[in-house]
């Protein structure tokens, strides 16, 4: 993954439940030494990462406190267009799946095949490159 940081590609993980954040952090570290790991319980606290440095993938929970994952995806991407969203949800249906799309999310994982899909999916946007012009990235279709 070509990243913003000469150090190794961040991660936000937003979630507003510390166990949840906890464990999708030791996953990823587990998977990926490389990634620096930030974390935030809300979409303020992770604008507030954003601001601070450049971040190059955010797992994104669905319902938060505050303003929603949907919104905070739209957020995110107003003030990051390179940074990939991965939205995480509980709620795995055709309408949050929906949601999720529309908002600009790279893809959605199921909070209940985390475990199946959540590594393979990273290790598929570690392989995307960034287009020099738009700061976009180009990657295979994203997974919905």
């Amino acid at each position: 993954m070509s990243t913003n940081s000469p150090q190794g590609p961040v991660a936000l993980v937003v979630d507003d439940h510390d166990a949840v954040r906890r464990a999708l952090c030791d996953r990823l570290q587990a998977s990926f030494a490389e990634f620096r790991l930030r974390q935030a319980g809300t979409v303020d606290e992770a604008l507030k990462v954003l601001e601070a440095e450049s971040v190059d993938i955010v797992l994104m929970d669905f319902r938060l406190p505050g303003t929603d994952g949907v919104d905070g995806t739209r957020l995110v991407l107003e003030r990051s267009p390179q940074t990939f969203v991965v939205m995480v949800s509980a709620y795995d249906d055709p309408g949050h799946r929906s949601a999720a799309r529309k908002a600009g999310a790279t893809a959605f994982v199921s909070k209940r095949a985390i475990g199946r899909e959540l590594i393979p999916l990273m290790e598929e946007l570690m392989n995307c490159r960034p287009l020099s012009a738009s700061r976009e990235r180009y990657c295979s279709p994203p997974r919905s």
